[in-house]
């Protein structure tokens, strides 16, 4: 698992073609600076958590955040565009992770498809910790995994510092890597970061 530190200079690094694309080159270098600098402010404000789900939400919520406030507030992007830009350099870094692991994605698939393994998922939710994630097991015919998160450190993260919008770039991540798995998919009706009283998520073996 890396620290929020690390993820954030591994998402500079990989998106900075995006960057310098968009802004150019002199701008994608002062955004590298300027995220760096709201990183530091951000770090003593991330919650210790020990639940190993958890800590990994945080491995790219705090890094997202001050590259958000940095597109906005140092370098005057707009809202809409900073989001864009932003969502776009973390999905580079997620496909050069993706090139250099290729075989995680095929082998999450197999774990999912293997009816012994199905148990082992449902009752992987973690133990609930002040201020971690709170979390309702759930069932449903051909669920693979299937929980209720009720309360979600990082949506709280986010909204103290304002910005609840970043997590969707998170959220989203989930949705790409179900499109991988050949044997699940995923399926929600609502999310805490929107505003629902839960967020419902379910693996499902997927339809032939």
């Amino acid at each position: 698992m890396s620290s929020p530190s690390e993820r954030l200079a591994q998402i500079l690094t990989e998106g900075r073609f995006v960057a310098a694309r968009e802004l150019g080159e002199e701008s994608a270098a002062a955004l590298h600076t300027h995220a760096k600098e709201r990183y530091l402010a951000l770090e003593a404000t991330i919650p210790r958590l020990q639940s190993s789900m958890d800590r990994r939400l945080f491995e790219l919520g705090p890094p997202l955040l001050a590259i958000y406030q940095a597109l906005q507030h140092d370098l005057g992007v707009d809202r809409a565009p900073a989001l864009r830009l932003a969502e776009d350099m973390l999905l580079a870094f997620c496909r050069k992770q993706r090139s250099r692991h290729p075989f995680l994605g095929a082998a999450m698939d197999v774990v999912s498809r293997l009816r012994p393994a199905r148990p082992l998922l449902m009752r992987s939710t973690p133990a609930r910790e002040p201020g971690g994630s709170r979390l309702d097991g759930a069932g449903g015919a051909g669920a693979l995994r299937a929980a209720d998160v009720r309360e979600c450190p990082l949506v709280a993260f986010a909204r103290r510092h304002g910005l609840p919008e970043v997590v969707a770039m998170i959220r989203r991540l989930d949705d790409l890597q179900a499109k991988e798995l050949h044997g699940a998919g995923l399926r929600r009706t609502g999310t805490l970061d929107a505003g629902a009283a839960r967020f419902d998520f379910r693996y499902v073996m997927a339809k032939k």
